[in-house]
C-alpha cells in the first residue's frame, strides 16, 4: 500500500480524535512520500494521548504542509521521495502499525548505508518546519526547580560544577519548609494560568518526584513511588518474556511497544487520566532503567516532560535509588538492595544539569529561571536574569528569598 491509496476507512482503528484529524487532512497524507507518511501517522495514531503542546505542533505541521505552495512542498519533500524501500516495508500494514514500519525502515536504512542521508533530510525538514511554525512563547517565564532530597550522603566533592559558571552558588540555605515553599510557588504559577488542572491548563505546570509526592492538586504530578504496582507488573512481564528463551532485544522492544496502560494497571479511561496513563507507560517502557532506579526515572521523566509538554513550571525532586545488582536480581526483585546514597547524589547532580540543558532548548530560554537545592544541607545554585554567573554567596538565605531573587 502506498500513501496515495489511503482512504477515510484506513483510520477505522485509530482513537476518535486522531482518526478525525487524519480524515480531515486525508489529501495531505495521500501526497506524502512513502517513508514519511508512517512517521507522521505514528504521532497521529496516538493523538488522543498527547499533550496539548504536541497536538498543537501536529496540527501546525499539517496546516503548513497544506498551505505551502506546491513548488515549496515539492522541494521540501523530494528528498524523502528519493528513498524507495522494497515490498517488505510497503507491503506491511504501516497504517495500523507505524512503529513496526519504522523499526524495519531503520534496519533498511542502515543495511543500505542510507541512514546519514536520511538524517540529513530529516534535519532539513525539521529546520524548515521550525522556521515556518516557531515554537510558541510561554505565558510566563519558565521556572525549573530541582530538589536533591534528604537522605543523600553529604558530598565529598564540589557539587553543581557544570552549573556554577551560569549562576550564583549559595552556601548557607536555611532548610525550613523549603519543599512546601517550592510547591506553593509552583501552585501559584499554575493558578495564574487559569482554572482547572492538568489538561485544562495545557499540562504546563509539573511536579515529578522519585519518592512519595507531597499532595499538590494544582500541579500535574508523576512519581516513581506511585508507580510501584505498574513497575512490578511490567518487570514481571519482561521476566516471563525473557524466560521463554525465544525473545531477543528487538522482540522485547516490540512487545513493550504494543502494550497498553491497562496491561500494567495504569488508567485508560479517557480524558486527563488517559493522557497521564499513556505518559507513565511510555516512561516505563521506553526508558532504560526507569523501572528499577528512582534517579533514572526522575531524570527521564523530566526530559520527556520538557520535550513533550513544554512546561512553564517544572519541579523535580530526586530521592536515593537502590544499589546496582545483577540484571536478573533487579528484574525479579527477589533480593532487596540498600540505597546507594553516594551514587544517588552523583545521579541527581548530573540530572539537574541535564534538566537545565533541556529547558534551555525551549523558547524564551534567555528569560528562564532555574534553581537546584540540596535539601537539608545548605547548598543551592540559582540561575536567571540579573544573577551573575560564576559567583557565590555565604549570606544566610531562605528558599523563599532565593525564589524572590529568581522571580
Amino acid at each position: 500500500m502506498r500513501p496515495v491509496e489511503l482512504t477515510s476507512a484506513s483510520f477505522a482503528g485509530y482513537p476518535p480524535l486522531g482518526a478525525a484529524l487524519c480524515r480531515s487532512k486525508l489529501e495531505i497524507l495521500q501526497s506524502l512520500p512513502m517513508v514519511l507518511a508512517p512517521i507522521l501517522l505514528r504521532d497521529l495514531s496516538g493523538y488522543d494521548w498527547k499533550f496539548p503542546a504536541e497536538r498543537d505542533a501536529l496540527q501546525a505541521q499539517l496546516l503548513y504542509l497544506g498551505a505551502a505552495p506546491s513548488t515549496q512542498r515539492t522541494s521540501l519533500l523530494q528528498g524523502f521521495a528519493a528513498f524507495s524501500p522494497g515490498p517488505e516495508l510497503t507491503g506491511m500494514d504501516w497504517v495500523n502499525n507505524p512503529s513496526g514500519f519504522m523499526e524495519k525502515l531503520t534496519a533498511w536504512l542502515w543495511s543500505t548505508h542510507a541512514m546519514d542521508r536520511f538524517r540529513a533530510q530529516a534535519d532539513a525538514y525539521g529546520a524548515a518546519l521550525n522556521a515556518a511554525v516557531p515554537e510558541p512563547m510561554p505565558k510566563q517565564p519558565r521556572l525549573g526547580i530541582v530538589v536533591i532530597g534528604t537522605g543523600h550522603t553529604p558530598p565529598d566533592r564540589p557539587l553543581f560544577r557544570k552549573l556554577r559558571p551560569h549562576g550564583v552558588h549559595f552556601t548557607r540555605i536555611k532548610a525550613d519548609e523549603g519543599m512546601e515553599i517550592i510547591l506553593a510557588a509552583g501552585s501559584r504559577r499554575a493558578a495564574a494560568a487559569g482554572a482547572g488542572s492538568g489538561q485544562a491548563r495545557g499540562f504546563r505546570n509539573w511536579y515529578i518526584d522519585g519518592g512519595p509526592p507531597v499532595p499538590s492538586p494544582a500541579l500535574t504530578t508523576v512519581s516513581y513511588a506511585d508507580l510501584e504496582k505498574p513497575r512490578a507488573l511490567l518487570l514481571e512481564r519482561i521476566q516471563r518474556a525473557i524466560a521463554t528463551g525465544t525473545m531477543g532485544p528487538e522482540e522485547l522492544r516490540s512487545l513493550l511497544a504494543r502494550m497498553k496502560p491497562a496491561d500494567i494497571g495504569l488508567p485508560d479511561v479517557g480524558g486527563e487520566h488517559d493522557v497521564l496513563g499513556h505518559f507513565a507507560m511510555s516512561l516505563l517502557t521506553e526508558g532504560a532503567g526507569t523501572q528499577i532506579f528512582a534517579t533514572t526515572f526522575v531524570q527521564w521523566a523530566a526530559r520527556e516532560c520538557i520535550r513533550r509538554a513544554q512546561p512553564e513550571t517544572l519541579i523535580v525532586r530526586y530521592t536515593p535509588r537502590q544499589q546496582a545488582q545483577s540484571m536478573n536480581a533487579m528484574l525479579t526483585g527477589e533480593t532487596e538492595s540498600g540505597p546507594d546514597l553516594a551514587g544517588s547524589l552523583v545521579d541527581a547532580d548530573m540530572g539537574a544539569y541535564y534538566t537545565w540543558l533541556s529547558l534551555r532548548r525551549l523558547s524564551a530560554s534567555a528569560d528562564m529561571r532555574f534553581l537546584v537545592w540540596l535539601e537539608g544541607q545548605g547548598q543551592a545554585i540559582a540561575i536567571g536574569p540579573g544573577l551573575p554567573g560564576g559567583t557565590s554567596s555565604d549570606s544566610a538565605m531562605t528558599i523563599a528569598k532565593v525564589l524572590e531573587l529568581l522571580t
